[in-house]
């Protein structure tokens, strides 16, 4: 009987070590999810910043041309031209001081769900500034098509005329769909925090 117990004794004994060491791996395991997490949200906002804080100045330099093209042979209207960059620096300087606000939680340390909640209020903010803005813009362009379009003769050069339409639908084009993918991006790090 004293047999049965101390054999009993030593199976307890050796079940307790192989449940702490199994604890203890999945303590690891979970650390190691964690942290990967971690690294892909901070990945998918280094794109994000990419995607609205760099990418709108490099498309803002290079509709500068376009710009110039529309205003010096065509005879769109300057103020036109101002309003368009004033609106885009705007939104640029919106963003980076939405970014410092919200700097902390980027960084993606401490409680999931807190950081989840703070991605989702930022999210949001970005999407009413960015539905104002656009409506702005769309304000601008149509008051000055309106001051251009009786200075202008459709029949001068129409290669450039396409080329001035086409670069103007493709920029339009370019500005939604990083506009998409950004959401999408802040989207995706909510849910994948949520979870």
């Amino acid at each position: 009987m004293d047999d049965n117990r101390l054999e009993l004794s030593r199976e307890l004994e050796e079940m307790r070590q192989q449940f702490a060491v199994m604890k203890e791996r999945f303590d690891r395991q979970e650390i190691v999810t964690d942290g990967l997490l971690r690294d892909i949200q901070k990945r998918r906002m280094n794109l994000y910043d990419w995607l609205t804080l760099y990418g709108p100045v490099m498309v803002i330099v290079a509709m500068l041309p376009l710009i110039y093209l529309c205003c010096r042979q065509y005879g769109l209207p300057v103020w036109v031209a101002v309003m368009v960059y004033v609106v885009a620096a705007l939104g640029i300087i919106w963003q980076s001081l939405e970014r410092r606000k919200y700097r902390k939680e980027f960084r993606f340390e401490g409680d999931v769900l807190q950081i989840a909640g703070c991605v989702r209020n930022f999210r949001r903010r970005t999407f009413r500034m960015t539905v104002f803005a656009g409506v702005v813009l769309v304000l601008v362009l149509a008051a000055g098509y309106s001051a251009w379009l009786p200075n202008v003769q459709l029949t001068d050069d129409p290669f450039r005329w396409a080329l001035c339409i086409l670069l103007i639908l493709g920029v339009f084009a370019a500005s939604v769909a990083v506009e998409i993918k950004s959401f999408r991006i802040l989207d995706s790090i909510v849910k994948d925090l949520e979870q």
